[in-house]
């Protein structure tokens, strides 16, 4: 099942998220390093990760990934 990872940059850290599940991932350098830590949080492989839209909303930077849900 394919998982969406949620990344948003505030206060100089990119937060990574997914819907339905409580931890995050967060890294000062990118919105994909935060989005590879949140899928390794999850048991998924960070290589396998597309970026899929990427949005300023509010002045925040927004940037989805999604990841085919295969297992590292």
């Amino acid at each position: 099942m394919a998982v969406e990872i949620r990344t948003r940059f505030t206060t100089g850290t990119y937060v990574a998220t997914v819907r339905g599940d409580k931890r995050t991932a967060s890294n000062t350098i990118s919105a994909r390093q935060a989005a590879e830590a949140m899928a390794r949080k999850l048991g998924l492989d960070p290589s396998l990760l597309v970026e899929q839209q990427r949005d300023l909303i509010d002045g925040k930077d927004r940037v989805t990934f999604t990841h085919p849900g295969e297992p590292a």
